[in-house]
């Protein structure tokens, strides 16, 4: 496992990687960072793999852009860019939390170009408006992203108490799960760094910007798309994040025309790959042994 970066245009971006062959991007969201995937990137590494997890944009210094550069179409165009840094034709990618919504979105805009997606712990978002039948829970669950809308509070409240709000939601959305100290500890030293919370926040603030061209590209395509790409889901059925009615109900395999599967663990939330780290990593390596 090694430090590296990768380049969209003049944006460089560090990453972590492991292994050789086939390009895997591993995609991290919202409160956490790239070294989240290290321990399965070890072992997928080894077996025929180059495996790339990268500081998602807005995590790092060099890469902190003004809010209207960070809508999902533009997170995808950064995944474009490191493939045509790298010379790589097409890509697996595996995403965990914003991680998953991101690969989901480069699925739809460029099928040609990923050759498969497995998403943890995120249901395909076109279908969350039916939730509120479904999951009527998630109205509670998703109480974060309303906090999150709101510059300053936001920033104070996570702030507050030795981000004590990072440390909570790592617990409500894998209950009974104890996270690993040190990597929270990375993660709350992280978003000391001048601008990167409020970066990060900028995630969910632009969720509904119907203002922005690449606002309005971002929600109308993912509203209007299927998934032509080889597509798997693993979720908790204990996820705080996401109800599990959400991937019970609401996935439905015509979204998934070229392929897809979905598994639920008992005894797992939202960090999935966390609490059951050997079988996760079996079944991503699965899936991207099946489709390479």
């Amino acid at each position: 496992m090694h430090h590296s970066e990768i380049r969209n245009s003049s944006t460089l971006f560090t990453t972590l990687e492991t292994g050789t062959g086939e390009p895997v991007l591993f995609l991290h969201g919202f409160p956490d960072n790239h070294k989240t995937f290290a321990p399965i990137m070890e072992v997928i590494g080894k077996k025929g793999f180059q495996c790339i997890a990268p500081v998602m944009r807005g995590y790092e210094p060099s890469t902190i852009s003004h809010a209207h550069k960070l809508h999902v179409v533009d997170l995808v165009d950064d995944i474009l860019g490191w493939m045509e840094d790298r010379l790589w034709d097409r890509v697996h990618l595996v995403g965990h939390n914003w991680g998953a919504v991101i690969a989901y979105a480069a699925g739809m805009y460029y099928p040609n170009r990923i050759k498969s997606i497995t998403s943890l712990g995120v249901p395909l978002l076109r279908t969350y408006q039916d939730s509120f039948l479904w999951a009527p829970q998630q109205t509670i669950h998703s109480w974060y992203v309303l906090l999150f809308q709101i510059p300053f509070l936001a920033e104070l409240t996570i702030r507050t108490n030795d981000f004590a709000l990072v440390d909570f939601l790592w617990k409500d959305w894998s209950p009974g799960y104890t996270p690993n100290q040190d990597h929270l500890a990375e993660i709350k030293a992280n978003f000391q760094n001048p601008g990167i919370l409020s970066s990060a926040l900028s995630y969910y603030r632009n969720l509904n910007d119907l203002f922005t061209e690449s606002g309005r590209e971002s929600i109308l395509g993912i509203l209007d798309s299927k998934i032509t790409v080889p597509t798997q889901i693993l979720y908790g059925l204990s996820d705080g994040c996401f109800h599990k009615n959400l991937f019970e109900h609401l996935l439905d395999e015509s979204d998934f025309p070229c392929g897809f599967r979905k598994i639920g663990f008992d005894h797992a939330g939202h960090f999935l790959h966390w609490e059951k780290r050997d079988e996760v990593t079996k079944l991503i390596l699965e899936w991207l042994q099946k489709n390479k």
